[in-house]
């Protein structure tokens, strides 16, 4: 199976992920499950989300996530896949669209850029408001006793919502995938039961 956990920063995907991990091994000892997470490898990725935004700049970002995910494609998900290994993936093609999009860019041209990649068994979307996931970033920052080491997506409220938005309207944009939207505000239990479920 190809697993994808999808949403805004701070909507509690790490958490769910090493969860589901965990339950996925306790069914059956013999599986091998892959935790990955995107971006793969282009450092300069992170350089980049350090910047000021502008045009220029956010097309040369959106060529440098495609790249990547297409080396994360071929050295990884696939080769992993055709051994049976189970992949759960911390962000995939879908984020580039959401925070592409709500940067100004194409929605269109963004999901014609990822054309011929592997469609996910299942891409979870877990969904909170941008001011919740806000207050999550600040308080795990604060709890860390570092400084919150935002990017430019990050420091925005408002962008973040725009993002969010983006989210939510994955399974229009995507009819044919398994996109499932789930409530990031409950409890952490709870989330985990409708993953669970939806997964069975």
């Amino acid at each position: 199976m190809f697993i994808v956990f999808e949403g805004i920063d701070g909507c509690g995907k790490t958490t769910q992920i090493f969860l589901l991990a965990d339950y996925l091994y306790s069914l059956n000892k013999y599986a091998h499950v892959l935790i990955t997470r995107e971006a793969y490898k282009d450092r300069k990725i992170r350089e980049f989300l350090k910047q000021n935004e502008s045009k220029e700049k956010a097309e040369i970002l959106t060529k440098l996530f495609v790249q990547d995910r297409k080396e994360h494609i071929n050295d990884l998900i696939i080769p992993s896949l055709e051994k049976n290994i189970i992949v759960i993936s911390d962000r995939y093609k879908y984020s580039t669209i959401c925070f592409q999009a709500s940067q100004g860019q194409n929605i269109n041209k963004l999901i014609d850029l990822h054309k011929n990649m592997p469609t996910p068994d299942v891409t979870f979307v877990l969904d909170v408001p941008a001011e919740t996931a806000f207050q999550r970033i600040n308080k795990r920052a604060n709890e860390n006793k570092q400084k919150s080491e935002q990017n430019k997506f990050e420091e925005n409220v408002n962008f973040l919502e725009k993002v969010r938005q983006n989210y939510l309207k994955l399974p229009q944009f995507f009819p044919d995938e398994n996109i499932i939207i789930i409530n990031g505000t409950k409890t952490v239990e709870e989330i985990f039961e409708e993953i669970k479920s939806n997964l069975k």
